[in-house]
């Protein structure tokens, strides 16, 4: 089989992924993460939906995902999670840095070009 040429990519932008909801497309986004090479990964919040989460369910594919993005955090690909309202007992942990991973409300990140890009989940509670 040949191997796919992989995109090579500055940042990655992952937002409101919803992994263990029966509305998560994670085998749409596993065939994407699979065509690109990221140098730094923002899980911009509700990645793992912790209020809808069920031990009942958690399919293969999400598993997956999981499993591809911690292969990327091996490696070394910077990755930041920024915590939104579906994930917001991750608070607690804001700071927490495991590997290339950190736990975080917001990033600042500095672009090759001299300007500053701002990242963080803006949540709409109701």
């Amino acid at each position: 089989m040949d191997k796919i040429k992989k995109r090579k990519l500055d940042i990655l932008v992952l937002s409101d992924v919803h992994l263990g909801t029966y509305g998560c497309h994670a085998k749409e986004l596993l065939r994407y993460l699979r065509t690109v090479k990221p140098k730094t990964v923002i899980l911009n919040g509700d990645i793992i939906d912790i209020w809808q989460f069920s031990k009942r369910y958690w399919p293969k594919s999400h598993m997956k995902v999981v499993k591809h993005l911690m292969s990327w955090m091996s490696k070394g690909v910077k990755m930041y999670y920024i915590t939104g309202n579906h994930d917001e007992m991750l608070r607690k942990f804001v700071g927490f840095k495991m590997g290339s991973l950190k736990i975080v409300n917001k990033v600042i990140l500095e672009l090759d070009d001299g300007k500053t890009a701002w990242f963080f989940m803006a949540m709409c509670l109701m």
